[in-house]
């Protein structure tokens, strides 16, 4: 009895002090987004890439595997669609990247679509455009495939793809090579191919037997030897491409040993690799090189913690209520470059003065 008695005194007391703290909030501030399941009743299998289709209510997803469904944006959507099984089309398919519809994809029918032909092949990385068979709800032609580019093969194909506010098409490519040594090609910052680029076409016109055309205000069009196509280079392997409300061009790019890179892209930009990893030196022998170019270094880097090897694989601008500007970032585990959104997902605040990273959103 008298240990109960005691119980109760220090159970009133403790319960006494709490009441009467002046002490608010919990330890860990609320975050700032929560996650919610959506399509629910959507079945993927490691689906690389989601977007809206322009002007409709609908979205588009690709699968690594090489199908793209679409489906209704709707919360009680039951199904998807097939947009095309591209290994039904080519059996030496084993990754599906990027997507974009045209503009006006309702009018002219136009899609297009990155996806490689295996690993180490010259030409095995693609970028085809496809047509519609018919619109509601969309349907590829298998062969209507009209291969606009093709680059080297690899760990690193980057292979994002978004129309621009120009109404040109923007395409990321990656240095093709396996994640250590670093860029064993050099490619990074080489001018004379496509790699490790932001290439920047006019899809709308054909030009010198090719189905595509030149931006007459590409930045390297009157340098020696370099590939025409490039809008900026210096990059490891830029996962994803996004403009924001402005009209800006951000790349989430995935890191080597130190840093994982959030760019902002410069028309003309050197955004540093294979000579540096962010701000770390990595082949001195380029840096010299580097710095002599128009080197733009990211605008946000972020080191994983040591417990968690992540990779920054998005870079979606979007606008935010209590911010001028944000970016927010996904991350993925390093275990293998086909591995899907995991982790967890910070934001990134953009202030004019700082970049600052916020608590993760999921």
């Amino acid at each position: 009895m008298l240990r109960a008695a005691v119980f109760l005194a220090l159970a009133f007391h403790a319960s006494a002090q709490w009441v009467t703290s002046r002490i608010h909030g919990t330890p860990e501030a609320p975050r700032p987004f929560l996650a919610e399941p959506a399509f629910t009743a959507i079945s993927l299998h490691n689906a690389l890439e989601m977007i809206p289709l322009p002007g409709a209510r609908r979205f588009a997803a690709v699968e690594n595997g090489g199908k793209i469904f679409t489906y209704a944006d709707s919360p009680d959507a039951g199904s998807q669609q097939l947009l095309i099984d591209l290994k039904a089309l080519h059996a030496a398919v084993n990754h599906a990247y990027g997507i974009a519809f045209h503009p006006q994809w309702r009018e002219n029918g136009l899609v297009f679509i990155t996806y490689t032909l295996g690993d180490k092949v010259e030409d095995g990385t693609r970028l085809s455009r496809f047509k519609l068979a018919q619109n509601d709800p969309p349907v590829l032609d298998p062969a209507s495939e009209t291969v606009l580019l093709t680059w080297l093969s690899g760990g690193h194909n980057g292979a994002s793809l978004q129309f621009g506010p120009d109404g040109m098409l923007y395409c990321s490519t990656g240095d093709a090579e396996v994640p250590s040594p670093p860029d064993p090609r050099n490619t990074g910052q080489d001018l004379t191919d496509l790699l490790s680029s932001i290439l920047r076409i006019d899809v709308d016109h054909a030009q010198n037997g090719k189905a595509y055309a030149i931006p007459a205000d590409n930045p390297f069009l009157q340098t020696a030897g370099a590939r025409p196509e490039i809008y900026a280079f210096g990059f490891r392997n830029p996962w994803k491409i996004s403009f924001d409300a402005k009209g800006r061009l951000w790349c989430g790019d995935v890191g080597w040993e130190l840093w994982e890179m959030i760019h902002l892209i410069q028309k003309g930009g050197n955004h540093g690799w294979s000579a540096m990893e962010a701000s770390q030196p990595i082949k001195p022998e380029l840096k010299a090189q580097a710095r002599s170019s128009r080197l733009s270094l990211p605008i946000r880097i972020r080191r994983p913690p040591a417990s968690l090897e992540a990779t920054c694989i998005t870079a979606v601008a979007f606008q935010s209520c209590t911010e001028p500007t944000s970016t927010a970032t996904t991350r993925r585990a390093k275990s293998g470059h086909s591995g899907m959104m995991a982790n967890k997902s910070p934001a990134v605040r953009r202030s004019p003065t700082r970049h600052t990273a916020s608590s993760p959103l999921v």
